[in-house]
């Protein structure tokens, strides 16, 4: 049965990214970029590193768009708990989602940036419930036991 993969007003897992998610981010990331850019002198490395890294964050925001386009499918048809390129393309959503908004803090002062812009620590609850599992109450993998 064909569901409706519709953006969420709150961003609490990874799954609930939508390709509408990454044109604000980007937009976002392009100007703040853009003014990095401007601030280097002409033919330094500075402003070729600034240029770079601008470049490369557009690649990685349509990146993420077409993931999320693919995920989008996905969730539509069914298929988010198949196994194999399914949970790759789950991991890679969360993994690349991360990437930018580790970018976006970098200017979590301005005006513009979104608290949305966060990295997302779980895919879904199920990732988060399977997660808690693992550890103890001191946050390690052993419980009462050393390291073996």
């Amino acid at each position: 049965m064909a569901a409706s993969h519709q953006p969420k007003e709150v961003l609490e897992f990874s799954d609930d990214l939508h390709y509408k998610d990454v044109t604000p981010l980007q937009k976002f990331l392009a100007a703040r970029l853009g003014e990095v850019v401007a601030a280097q002198a002409e033919d330094s490395d500075a402003r070729f590193a600034a240029e770079r890294l601008a470049e490369i964050t557009v690649s990685d925001c349509i990146h993420l768009a077409d993931l999320l386009g693919a995920w989008e499918e996905v969730m539509v048809e069914g298929r988010y708990d198949e196994p194999g390129q399914t949970q790759r393309l789950r991991q890679d959503v969360m993994l690349w989602w991360e990437r930018l908004c580790e970018t976006a803090e970098r200017f979590r002062d301005h005006p513009a940036h979104r608290p949305r812009w966060r990295p997302l620590v779980f895919m879904n609850l199920a990732h988060a419930e399977f997660m808690a599992s693992l550890t103890d109450s001191a946050g390690g993998v052993y419980g009462d036991g050393a390291h073996p």
